[in-house]
């Protein structure tokens, strides 16, 4: 799990850093950035969903071997 959070947060940072230069500077055309932000986007999200779908399995499956549920 700390590794999905991790990722997400360097991605998140790695692109907010992105936009502050894109808004200051313009290094890429509009067409990419909005590309490198959707792309940004759907990985982030990937990610998250994915490690909290990961979290609960293994949660309840620390339940059930340990009694609490059936």
């Amino acid at each position: 799990m700390k590794y999905g959070v991790f990722s997400a947060l360097i991605i998140s940072v790695l692109w907010g850093i992105l936009a502050i230069a894109q808004l200051w500077f313009s290094p890429l055309s509009s067409e990419i950035f909005t590309k490198v932000t959707i792309s940004a986007g759907i990985l982030v999200a990937i990610i998250v969903l994915s490690t909290i779908v990961i979290r609960e399995f293994l949660t309840d499956q620390n339940l059930r071997k340990d009694g609490f549920i059936d």
